[in-house]
């Protein structure tokens, strides 16, 4: 019997063991995807790294290596634009929170090659040249493509890109017919026209475009 009781000594100390090990992997986890949220970034992917032949982080001669768990991330910078990859080590304690700043080392920089995310200006840029593109094409009424929420929200940005292209030169349109039934800005906007600086806008983007898609 005492061998018996050595045995379920011996599992239970392992059964804690193993669960502690993932608690510590559980609380360096939430560390590092606070740590990615509050500086902006949002995560494609996140794991922990066992191996690498390339260490990155500095060393810590006082510091036992066992209690760090390392992360590989994918992430886009919600802020600037761009996707990069970064490590990060989060050192652990019994209770899984001795550090709760990351160190922090990047493998490749936020960048928008490679279909990176785009920063905020270019996305802003993106929309208003596609809707270049569709006044140049002959659409000159704008109005929600459905009744759903989303729809309306998306609309109000059209609306707002418009009348911020009217104001730089770039098209002329009526004032937009404000949205009395529903919770929204706008329901329609129409006589929308290019100008001659939209359309040498249009044509710059397709330049550049252009000589974007030749190059290596």
């Amino acid at each position: 019997m005492n061998w018996l009781t050595g045995y379920g000594w011996a599992g239970a100390l392992f059964a804690l063991s193993v669960a502690h090990w993932l608690w510590r992997r559980i609380k360096a986890r939430e560390i590092a995807e606070q740590w990615l949220q509050q500086h902006r970034y949002r995560v494609r992917s996140l794991r922990v790294s066992y191996f690498n032949m390339q260490p990155r982080f500095r060393l810590t001669p006082f510091r036992n290596n066992d209690w760090a768990v390392d992360f590989r991330a994918e992430v886009d910078d919600v802020r600037l634009g761009g996707t990069g990859k970064v490590r990060l080590r989060v050192w652990t304690d019994w209770l899984g929170m001795i550090d709760r700043e990351p160190e922090i080392s990047w493998e490749r920089m936020p960048t928008e090659e490679n279909d990176g995310a785009r920063a905020p200006e270019t996305q802003w840029l993106d929309s208003q040249i596609a809707l270049l593109r569709r006044i140049a094409d002959g659409e000159s009424t704008f109005r929600p493509e459905s009744r759903d929420a989303a729809a309306r929200t998306e609309f109000d940005r059209t609306v707002e890109h418009l009348l911020a292209m009217q104001r730089r030169g770039l098209v002329t349109c009526a004032t937009p017919i404000a949205e009395l039934k529903v919770d929204a800005q706008y329901s329609a906007i129409t006589d929308v026209q290019l100008t001659n600086d939209g359309r040498r806008a249009l044509d710059r983007a397709d330049q550049a475009a252009a000589t974007h898609s030749e190059q290596p």
